[in-house]
């Protein structure tokens, strides 16, 4: 298979803004066909993983807010009190409230990437999600498409490490609200990106090309999925009891990706199997099925 699409094959139209495109659009194209179904589930996925860290996040803020006031108090103060008595004082106090400044954003900053460059992409803190990690493992890759931002002042493109998809957030950089994308520290630097990501037009035809024949059949193949069989097989699965049924959306797209890593592994040398938006009318039959029991 070619990795560079044919010349008539186009997902976003021509012109210079159509050139930069947001990683999360990227990714709701990359989820579904249609792309407001793909907006809606890959938002699902973030909102349910964001409330704790949406907190600290703000906890955080308010704390390294309340000490930068101290600090610029401590720091008029000390200048005032040169050689006097009690400029040793206002020095330590000075110092403290910086560090506590600080503290915040180097805590987030550990916590998301730890307190050494990480080689390999860290634990989730939260529920993974296949459409998540399979268009992450395009960006993680060595050779991987360039990331990118454009800075607020200035039209230079401002590539992004590999190692950015590393974080235990990471997930966050694909939210279409930049106060989402905000908590996740950039890598290396102790400043926050609420700034777009993007990848080039070209990358992202060639990622949405190269998943082509996970998500559906070439032409010529009239392919017939098992839905029975793999309805058969979930029901009898002991993780239907985990689910939280009073949380339909969730569970949902719970069974809808059960249901996909069914039919991956019983997939042939074609790698033909059902595309993400035909398993949503059984996922959601499954989750009737199992409300009215």
């Amino acid at each position: 298979m070619s990795a560079v699409p044919d010349a008539g094959w186009k997902i976003f139209a021509d012109g210079d803004d159509a050139d930069n495109v947001p990683l999360w659009k990227a990714l709701a194209q990359f989820t579904s066909d249609d792309l407001d179904e793909g907006l809606e589930a890959n938002a699902a996925v973030i909102n349910e993983a964001k409330s704790p860290f949406a907190r600290y996040y703000n906890a955080a803020f308010v704390v390294s807010l309340g000490f930068g006031f101290l600090f610029i108090i401590f720091l008029f103060a000390f200048l005032i009190s040169a050689h006097s008595s009690s400029t040793n004082l206002f020095m330590f106090l000075t110092l403290a409230a910086l560090l506590a400044t600080l503290a915040p954003h180097l805590w987030r900053q550990i916590y998301q990437y730890g307190l050494k460059t990480p080689d390999t992409p860290l634990e989730l803190p939260y529920a993974p999600d296949r459409h998540f990690d399979e268009f992450l493992s395009f960006l993680q890759k060595v050779d991987a498409p360039q990331a990118y931002y454009v800075p607020r002042f200035g039209k230079r493109r401002k590539p992004l490490d590999r190692r950015q998809f590393f974080g235990k957030l990471r997930y966050f950089l694909f939210s279409e609200h930049s106060t989402d994308r905000g908590m996740v520290m950039r890598f290396r630097t102790g400043l926050s990106l609420p700034a777009d990501i993007f990848l080039h037009r070209d990358d992202v035809e060639k990622i949405l090309l190269m998943s082509k024949p996970k998500r559906k059949g070439g032409p010529g193949r009239n392919p017939k999925y098992s839905y029975a069989e793999a309805i058969i097989a979930l029901i009898g699965d002991p993780r239907i009891a985990t689910l939280n049924l009073n949380d339909r959306t969730t569970s949902i797209r719970t069974i809808k990706n059960w249901l996909a890593d069914w039919f991956e592994g019983k997939a042939d040398a074609s790698g033909d199997v059902p595309r993400g938006d035909l398993l949503s009318p059984y996922a959601e039959k499954i989750a009737d099925h199992l409300e009215n029991r």
